[in-house]
């Protein structure tokens, strides 16, 4: 047998040896994976001053309260059963990607249907709730597909699903702000690229016609494939929901308390400045749980404790300057970009920007918790976050506080929440660099 094969070099000793060649290739699919994501991210936001002159305010409002209500309810859209397709065996993942895809259409239903309820018997939604449904049956198609294409190793697929998605949201977004600008037309743009790239990414991830031994989609002995993967149900479940509850209990609160208008002057604020955020946040993530979980399966926790200390102070002096330049901006910004009828969304972000630097900085070191296994503080943090969230716009409805304040009420609770999550990090880290010590 031949001792080079596939980029690797065996020595006489029989240990592998990973060739730069080996290498470029991680790199070259991260790369990848970033500028398929990165791609989407710019379509979005090069589009958004072309729909901001041309669709009103409410129509942002309704969006927001669309796009909040998708994310929070996709996080539960295959019970997050999708997690195993990376580690399920070969002969069992076609028959998981067939019932995950029968679970995503049965989910999509029944919020589809108990939001038609709540839409008749409570508060108007401000959009169809069959609107909803069809965007969670793309998006839970997308999911389910990414992680199959991750354990392919396809990330080219994966990089044109994300850009595909939106590539055909901005194209119908564009055709509808041309001929009909009506108040759902963002949502029918982003619902149409949602349900464009789920369709690619059922058909992507299918195996030859030959070779298929279960149905794309399969209904049939879904009870008993969710009992068999119950721990997922039920543990991972809660803590997500209520981590994304938090995020999404804001634009909620906006649209129900002060109009479609105002959330959608909230809304343009978010797309055009947390979008850049959450995606600088992604990278610079994905490099620091690289960096620390090396120095922890080394038992250097002393190097970890030093790298995160480098990046919160590096991070907090960026974004400290990073926000005093950008509240003067801001305001000659919007007003060029996205045209008049936008002045509260200036004040807005205004007050947003000293959120967004802390949760600049916290989204960085937000695995530093999970790299250290403490599962149980994180999952007291995933649940307090909605619970501050709430606790806020109590305050807001209860006392009759306006808009800009309960922004700032937001904006406050971030900062401190970032604040806190930095505090039990370097405690957490402490004591692992004293037991460290102690066993030395």
């Amino acid at each position: 047998m031949s001792r080079r094969r596939c980029g690797r070099r065996w020595p006489r000793n029989g240990r592998r040896v990973t060739t730069t060649a080996s290498k470029r290739s991680t790199v070259r699919d991260l790369l990848t994976v970033m500028s398929g994501t990165a791609g989407a991210q710019a379509i979005g936001l090069l589009i958004l001053p072309v729909l901001a002159r041309v669709f009103v305010p409410e129509a942002f409002g309704v969006f927001q309260l669309y796009l909040s209500l998708l994310i929070f309810c996709s996080v539960g859209i295959a019970l997050r059963i999708e997690l195993t397709v990376v580690s399920r065996h070969e002969d069992e993942v076609h028959h998981t990607l067939a019932s995950l895809f029968g679970l995503v259409l049965v989910v999509a239903l029944l919020v589809t249907v108990a939001l038609s309820l709540y839409s008749a018997f409570g508060k108007d939604l401000g959009f169809p709730a069959a609107l909803l449904g069809l965007g969670l049956i793309g998006n839970g198609c997308i999911q389910v597909a990414s992680y199959k294409l991750i354990r392919d190793q396809s990330f080219s697929r994966l990089a044109t699903l994300k850009v595909g998605q939106v590539l055909v949201y901005a194209l119908v977004a564009l055709a509808m702000a041309a001929m009909n600008p009506t108040l759902w037309g963002i949502i029918v743009a982003d619902v149409a690229g949602r349900l464009t790239a789920g369709v690619y990414g059922l058909y992507s991830i299918q195996p030859a016609r030959a070779e298929r031994t279960a149905p794309l989609i399969r209904m049939s002995g879904l009870p008993s494939f969710v009992r068999q993967n119950w721990e997922l149900a039920i543990i991972s479940l809660p803590g997500a929901l209520a981590n994304s509850g938090g995020a999404m209990l804001t634009p909620f609160m906006v649209f129900h308390v002060f109009g479609a208008a105002a959330a959608g002057q909230y809304g343009l604020v978010d797309r055009a400045m947390g979008v850049p955020v959450a995606m600088i946040v992604g990278a610079g993530s994905q490099v620091f749980l690289g960096r620390v979980t090396e120095q922890i399966r080394a038992g250097n926790h002393s190097a970890v404790l030093r790298i995160f200390l480098k990046i919160i102070v590096a991070g907090a002096v960026i974004c400290g300057v990073g926000v005093l330049a950008a509240r003067a901006l801001i305001p000659f910004v919007f007003d060029i970009a996205f045209g008049p009828g936008w002045g509260p969304a200036m004040e807005i972000a205004r007050i947003m920007i000293f959120g967004y630097a802390v949760a600049l900085v916290m989204g960085i070191v937000n695995q530093t918790l999970i790299a250290l296994r403490a599962f149980r503080l994180q999952s007291a943090w995933d649940f307090g976050w909605p619970v501050c969230i709430g606790l806020a716009w109590v305050l807001v409805v209860t006392q009759g506080l306006d808009l800009y304040t309960a922004i700032g009420l937001h904006a406050a609770a971030i900062s401190m929440l970032g604040l806190l999550f930095i505090l039990l990090c370097i405690a957490k880290l402490r004591g692992a660099t004293a037991a460290e010590a102690v066993e030395a």
